[in-house]
């Protein structure tokens, strides 16, 4: 690199001198040589300077690829490291189909159960199955889900359906369930 340097400064002085040289009192034969001469370096100092040119714009496309990749891997890494804290630390757990299912079943017959009433207490039993099927409805759909397909409120009803479901988790806290 310093050596294309170096050749595109000498054969710019070297032009520069041959036209000076061409200016200066001489004879016409040496005017006409060092006219010649200045042609010639001149001729090379821009072909120099095409391959200087050239290995610049290379050498600057390799470094903002490298950076590009450098930054790529980066952020992969930092992708696999939070999906990988992610399964980690996952709060929400992960139930089977079939598991699923059971509970959503249970509870859906539990809540559609005739004696089931919602306003006065049902035997103790019942009530921490139905709290612990609620519970863990609400870790795996949430509390939308909970609300519109278990307890079949929404929309108006749902200030009621929210005093309701709190009610039931808070029985379920207070009880030790």
């Amino acid at each position: 690199m310093a050596s294309r340097w170096v050749k595109t400064n000498c054969l710019l002085a070297s032009a520069a001198a041959f036209w000076l040289t061409a200016l200066s009192p001489v004879p016409a034969i040496a005017k006409g040589i060092s006219y010649s001469l200045a042609l010639v370096a001149s001729v090379q100092l821009v072909q120099e300077s095409r391959r200087l040119i050239v290995q610049d714009a290379r050498r600057a496309a390799l470094a903002a690829m490298n950076q590009e990749l450098e930054q790529t891997e980066f952020a992969l890494h930092t992708q696999q490291q939070e999906q990988a804290l992610y399964e980690a630390y996952s709060d929400a757990p992960t139930y089977p189909p079939e598991v699923k299912q059971e509970l959503t079943t249970s509870l859906e017959h539990l809540y559609k159960e005739p004696s089931a009433d919602r306003t006065k207490e049902t035997s103790t039993s019942s009530e921490k199955v139905f709290y612990l099927a609620i519970k863990s409805l609400l870790e795996v759909k949430g509390k939308t889900y909970v609300i519109e397909q278990i307890l079949k409120m929404g929309g108006r009803q749902w200030d009621e359906a929210e005093h309701l479901l709190q009610q039931i988790l808070e029985e379920g806290q207070r009880n030790g369930w």
